[in-house]
């Protein structure tokens, strides 16, 4: 990485202290860049850490040490991020006359049938990702969509950004799965999906982890990384993700509603989310779903007591014989 000078870290840092990325972690925005990753990972670890102190009190800095690669490093990750800052400016008026037919993102949205008002909040997108979106107001795929087309022209994009962005010009059915709860093959988006998609956020090694303590078969890879988790922790995880839950339920009023007649009919949640195909991600969906429609018949809404069913090929892979 090329050496800044002490002017130039001092141009970055004024800067940023006006970018809505500062507070946003170092290790999200090294992510998103694709860039080597930050090596701090504390709650602290943001630009707004650093930016207030010249070149000099940086390199005195515990995490920089006197080492100037690693003051390079952080400057390399603040100047790139910049770039997504500057060229907004003057975007919003464009993004606006954007339209349909010229833009191939949105194209591929009307082709699968995945509507351009799906909610950001409910996609499968990384923390620096999500920072510039909000930082321009994009608050929908469609909006997405076209501010990605704005931006292609003008920065270089990296991470979740760039490969949602490939997945939807080119209409990778599999890459656009990853971050939205399409199922491949089939038009629309449904709500197996979208709550399978929000254990897919979590780092892997959360996610085994709570597959395991919620019963699954796992396999012998990842019942070897997972952790042993306490009640606190497990009800921590679950609150956050309870949040999205009610959300997808929300928006996916027809899913829903398919979802009570399967249980009232004596169906499973399990048989409900096997369509996921990934049996950590199916688990989770199952716990997170089974407590959301409790809590909604605990505050009168209409949700079926249903017995989570044990015996034969599915408590083989969600749970105690």
């Amino acid at each position: 990485m090329a050496k800044f000078t002490s002017t130039e870290w001092d141009d970055i840092r004024k800067k940023f202290r006006h970018s809505i990325m500062a507070d946003t972690s170092l290790v999200s925005l090294a992510q998103n860049l694709d860039v080597k990753e930050w090596p701090h990972k504390g709650d602290d670890e943001k630009a707004s850490k650093y930016i207030d102190f010249n070149y000099e009190e940086l390199l005195m800095m515990p995490e920089i040490a006197g080492n100037a690669d690693k003051a390079n490093h952080l400057i390399g990750i603040l100047k790139e991020t910049l770039a997504f800052d500057d060229p907004f400016g003057d975007m919003v008026t464009q993004v606006e006359q954007s339209s349909s037919k010229e833009n191939p993102i949105l194209k591929t949205l009307g082709r699968l049938g995945i509507p351009e008002k799906y909610p950001l909040t409910l996609a499968n997108f990384s923390e620096g990702t999500r920072v510039v979106c909000a930082s321009e107001g994009v608050k929908t795929i469609g909006e997405f969509a076209n501010l990605g087309q704005q931006m292609s022209t003008r920065v270089v994009l990296g991470g979740d950004f760039r490969n949602a962005l490939n997945a939807l010009t080119h209409g990778d059915e599999e890459g656009i799965g990853v971050f939205l709860p399409y199922r491949k093959g089939s038009t629309g988006l449904h709500l197996p999906e979208a709550i399978g998609l929000i254990a897919a956020g979590l780092p892997r090694i959360d996610q085994v982890s709570l597959a395991k303590a919620y019963g699954a078969k796992l396999s012998n890879s990842d019942s070897a990384s997972a952790k042993p988790m306490t009640k606190e922790q497990i009800e921590k995880l679950e609150a956050k993700m309870l949040l999205t839950v009610n959300a997808a339920l929300d928006w996916f009023k027809d899913g829903k509603e398919a979802l009570l007649k399967h249980l009232a009919d004596g169906g499973t949640y399990e048989r409900f989310f096997v369509v996921l195909n990934e049996p950590v991600r199916e688990a989770i969906a199952v716990k997170l779903a089974s407590v959301a429609l409790k809590n909604v018949a605990k505050m009168g809404g209409a949700a079926p007591e249903v017995e989570v069913k044990k015996g034969g090929f599915f408590s083989k892979m969600f749970g105690k014989r």
